[in-house]
């Protein structure tokens, strides 16, 4: 099993890196807090997103997610990545804890790329 999962972990971040890419023209998925409190409404969003995943609310901050979306909004791509790869770095026991999966975590983020135009129809033998 924790072979298989490392196999998923790698898989999401390179899909993650692949539509960092394809969508933002990027090398990475960067999204970061600012250090000062001038946070943008996405910024809220992001913080409140992780906290509520960090608590083990993760289905409930994924559907907060998919209700806030901005369809074409870059900020709100890059923040949505950034959230399923925060959620990829948690421990496998804290992720069945929670009644999420790995795979739960990489279909999320196929999900996110389709929402913004890539086709993952050719490569979904390797994602």
């Amino acid at each position: 099993m924790a072979l298989q999962d490392d196999f998923i972990i790698r898989r999401t971040r390179d899909l993650a890196k692949i539509l960092a890419r394809l969508v933002l023209g990027k090398a990475d998925i960067e999204y970061q807090l600012p250090k000062e409190n001038a946070f943008t409404a996405m910024d809220s969003l992001y913080q409140k997103l992780t906290a509520m995943a960090d608590e083990g609310h993760i289905n409930e901050a994924e559907n907060l997610l998919l209700e806030e979306e901005e369809p074409g909004s870059l900020e709100f791509f890059e923040a949505a990545a950034a959230f399923y790869l925060h959620l990829n770095d948690y421990e496998d026991e804290f992720l069945e804890e929670h009644q999420y999966s790995r795979e739960e975590v990489l279909d999320g983020l196929k999900g996110l790329g389709e929402d913004y135009g890539v086709d993952l129809g050719g490569m979904e033998t390797w994602i």
